[in-house]
């Protein structure tokens, strides 16, 4: 039975068993819904044993998104312990504090499967931890920039064998727009007629971008581990919100190139409109903020950075900001059938928003370059 179902059962009573399944001996004392994530079923779950408390992260796994969620948990745990050991050897005090704990069951599985056939995990839960939506100023941006890129910088020398991927050409833009092309020609549900000028727009800008990258030597840039979802709510700052604690939510923890890390940062912190902004002429590229996001990653990253990441770095926001309005306008033709919407056009609306920024910072590409 699947917490937050209406039936008879509490959330307390529906969660005991699987708290126990990863606390045997311990008393569950409450549970509440955790964070903002769209993807998994998350709770917060206070435990009592022996007059004392502590909580854990429980979550329920989307296996509709990642279907194979052992390989996923060998992904996390192979991370999480690398992680550990780097930070114990940098002697970062408290390390547990800056890398999630994977807690295992009493058979020593990073995974518990339930009676349904459902697959949950927990994590230890780092007090006293926030995250945010949006970089508060140029300070918050730089230090979460550098956070990432220590992140990448300490999974560098991660041994072999490669990490599985978990989302398979997750952020292959050749794979992306092969996917659009798809989409408009099959036209399922009568919508690509209707969106020729952005589909036009949109081809015209990715055919810029591929030219660039093409120059900056993208095709040669060295495959590394990074996290594919950098974004300011998947990390943890101190109460206060000026220091980096963790980052979290590595389910996409796998190969890629450090232009899927800062450039879903850029992507994500530079906006000055909402991601799905009606008035496209509140969108625009905040350029102090990108100039604090690549100081903090370039002092993160430090020697990890080869003459070709550099080269290629400053077309990372453009890169992963026509990529989302690249999977927006997709979803939309496809009927809306992967990103949640809350009215009609909803993913129409995100992907000119999209288009909006990524040509806002195509056309400033002086700022893009000045810091690397």
């Amino acid at each position: 039975m699947e917490p937050g179902a209406q039936d008879a059962l509490s959330l307390d009573e529906q969660l005991r068993p699987i708290a126990a399944a990863f606390a045997a001996g311990a008393q569950m004392a409450c549970a509440e819904p955790l964070g903002r994530g769209l993807i998994h079923g998350t709770w917060s779950v206070r435990l009592e044993e022996a007059g004392a408390t502590h909580e854990l992260v429980i979550q329920k796994l989307n296996t509709d998104v990642f279907g194979d969620p052992l390989r996923l948990m060998e992904n996390v745990v192979r991370v999480t312990e690398h992680l550990r050991a780097k930070l114990e050897a940098e002697a970062v005090p408290d390390p547990g504090r800056h890398c999630l704990q994977v807690v295992t069951t009493a058979s020593n599985e990073a995974c518990h499967r339930d009676g349904s056939g459902g697959f949950w995990r927990a994590f230890d839960r780092i007090g006293g931890a926030v995250s945010f939506q949006r970089p508060s100023g140029p300070e918050q941006a730089e230090e979460a920039a550098r956070a990432f890129a220590c992140f990448a910088r300490r999974l560098a020398d991660l041994p072999p064998p490669p990490l599985h991927e978990t989302l398979p050409r997750f952020h292959d833009f050749s794979a992306r727009l092969a996917a659009l092309e798809q989409a408009a020609a099959g036209d399922a549900h009568g919508r690509a007629r209707d969106v020729r000028p952005e589909l036009e727009a949109l081809g015209a800008r990715c055919r810029q971008l591929a030219v660039a990258l093409d120059a900056a030597g993208f095709a040669g840039l060295p495959r590394r581990v990074v996290h594919h979802d950098c974004k300011l709510d998947n990390l943890l700052f101190e109460a206060a919100g000026r220091r980096a604690l963790c980052v979290i939510d590595l389910d996409t923890v796998m190969p890629g190139t450090l232009l899927s890390d800062f450039g879903e940062l850029v992507r994500s912190s530079t906006n000055t409109g909402a991601e799905d902004e009606l008035e496209l002429a509140r969108v625009d590229f905040d350029r102090e903020l990108y100039a604090a996001l690549a100081r903090g990653y370039l002092e993160g990253a430090g020697p990890l950075l080869t003459e070709a990441e550099r080269r290629s770095l400053p077309l990372a926001g453009p890169l992963l900001t026509l990529m989302n309005a690249v999977r927006f306008l997709t979803d939309h033709i496809e009927g809306d059938r992967y990103f949640r919407i809350e009215r009609p056009d909803h993913n129409l609306t995100r992907s000119r928003v999209q288009l909006r920024l990524a040509t806002r910072m195509l056309e400033d590409e002086d700022a893009l370059r000045e810091p690397f």
